[in-house]
């Protein structure tokens, strides 16, 4: 546990040292960034809980709620990194690491351990906002360092990556949409509106209900 917490503080204060280490021995620092990466996904949960219970919502669809952003939110980091490793290794003209690749992305949650902090009223959206730039420094300087590229080429791919990720949100926007209410009422038997903004922005998704037939 002692080794999750100092590579929690060596992602956090964006230590060269440890994205060297990385590229060295991807495998011996698996564990800890799997570790650092539950801390985040626990924090992040805990903020979510908070901010549902002050939404009032309670029960199943509060499980329901805290389940589909916790998905929502791997897939989202998931995506993104493919995206980058795609990016960067058609520009290299040969095709990164994986693994070292998938290291810094669970590094880049060490942020996201500070995420029940989103549950304070007024501030808790712009520290979440800040959080996610600072986890998108920790990949940039993550990859930089691990795959020995300069700190503009990073930038560069990490940057790509994320402008396709936006173009793929508005592109399927509607299917997104779609899945993402059907997904939840197959879940609790209730309609509810899930939007695409809320599965891609990482924030909580709070369920609106939507108005049926009875209700108008």
């Amino acid at each position: 546990m002692r080794e999750v917490f100092d590579v929690l503080w060596d992602a956090l204060s964006l230590n060269p040292a440890l994205f060297q280490l990385v590229g060295a021995d991807p495998w011996a620092k698996l564990w800890p960034a799997i570790g650092v990466a539950l801390l985040a996904a626990l924090s992040t949960m805990a903020g979510h809980v908070a901010i549902l219970k002050l939404n009032h919502i309670s029960g199943l669809r509060l499980l329901g709620a805290v389940t589909f952003s916790a998905i929502a939110m791997v897939l989202l980091q998931t995506s993104q990194l493919a995206v980058t490793w795609l990016v960067a290794s058609i520009s290299l003209q040969r095709p990164l690491l994986l693994l070292p690749l998938v290291v810094v992305g669970l590094y880049s949650t060490a942020p996201l351990t500070l995420n029940f902090l989103t549950a304070i009223p007024h501030f808790g959206m712009m520290l979440g906002r800040v959080w996610q730039a600072w986890s998108y420094l920790i990949v940039v300087v993550g990859v930089a360092y691990t795959f020995h590229l300069g700190f503009w080429w990073a930038l560069g791919f990490t940057l790509v990556g994320w402008v396709v990720m936006q173009l793929l949100s508005r592109l399927l926007r509607h299917p997104l949409d779609w899945l993402g209410s059907r997904a939840w009422t197959l879940a609790t038997g209730r309609p509810t509106m899930v939007t695409s903004r809320d599965i891609l922005s990482g924030a909580p998704i709070v369920p609106v209900v939507q108005r049926t037939e009875d209700q108008r």
